[in-house]
């Protein structure tokens, strides 16, 4: 009887099976394996470097890529991102199992706050009133120009300034190492209604100002502040409009219930109200200047 499979035969055929068998066991505890790698930190400024690290046991490749084109094979190292932007770092070990990592990549905290900077004041403002500039950003000094001495007038963060002559004028800030100013445009109006050297006038204007800073700090006084306000004032006409630091406009009652809800909130402070008046020496219009800080 022949047989079936000759001596060299058995032993090709043996040693195969053994190759299978080791490869199939290399697979499976590569399979096992458990990535063991970090990224930090994933919020970094542009010019920071990121530092990576992989501790996974057990691994004879690795291959880090950070979203750009640009990889590495070491298994730790430090790496520096040439733009902003948000980057997916990869890696890979023993060309197999990946992990992923999300990192963001922001402008320095110099050129943020340089960007931060701005004017926060309204556009239009009445003759002889009390208006306040407010300068939003970081910075250790402030030079302001409100256009109508052709000099510095203030370098307080927040300057109150009042405007004596009628015009549109040039407002320019200048902030730490700004090489050139913003500018904010304001437009003063003629002086209206409340004629200071009437007695009756001035107090009323005192009067708007007091009541309507209670309802932004007091509770439960929202009705008796309001009421007393339309009764004594706006002919009981709760759509009289009420302009807001020459930018915003609201009826009375809207503007009013807007102080109850989100004045206290913000601490708002009333700085002055002035009003319009039509032929018949009605109010037709409120002119408020306030400053909130969030």
């Amino acid at each position: 009887m022949n047989k079936l499979f000759s001596k060299g035969q058995l032993i090709v055929v043996a040693m195969m099976l053994i190759l299978i068998g080791g490869s199939l066991i290399i697979k499976s505890c590569t399979a096992g394996i458990s990535i063991r790698a970090s990224v930090s930190p994933l919020d970094v400024e542009l010019g920071s470097p990121i530092r990576y690290s992989d501790s996974t046991y057990n691994t004879s490749h690795i291959l880090w890529e950070f979203g750009n084109g640009d990889i590495s094979y070491n298994k730790t190292g430090f790496y520096t991102f040439k733009e902003t932007g948000r980057y997916q770092i990869r890696l890979i070990v023993n060309r197999e199992k990946s992990q992923c990592f999300i990192v963001n990549v922001r402008d320095s905290k110099s050129a943020n706050d340089s960007k931060l900077i701005r004017i926060k004041a309204p556009s239009k403002v009445v003759q002889n009133e009390r208006v306040v500039f407010m300068a939003c950003g970081n910075s250790d000094n402030w030079r302001w120009e409100f256009g109508e001495s052709g000099q510095v007038d203030s370098q307080e963060q927040n300057p109150i300034y009042v405007y004596s002559k009628v015009g549109v004028y040039e407002v320019k800030l200048m902030a730490g190492n700004m090489m050139y100013p913003i500018v904010h445009t304001i437009e003063v109006l003629p002086e209206f209604a409340i004629d200071e050297s009437s007695d009756t006038d001035a107090q009323a204007s005192d009067d708007f100002k007091r009541r309507l800073q209670q309802i932004i700090d007091e509770r439960n006084v929202f009705n008796t502040n309001y009421n007393y306000l339309l009764r004594h004032y706006l002919h009981g006409n709760s759509n009289v409009m009420v302009l807001i630091n020459g930018t915003n406009e609201n009826d009375f009652y809207s503007y009013c219930n807007g102080l109850k809800i989100l004045g206290k909130q913000q601490s708002t402070v009333i700085m002055d109200v002035n009003a319009e008046r039509d032929k018949k020496g009605r109010i037709k219009r409120l002119l408020v200047n306030q400053v909130s800080c969030n």
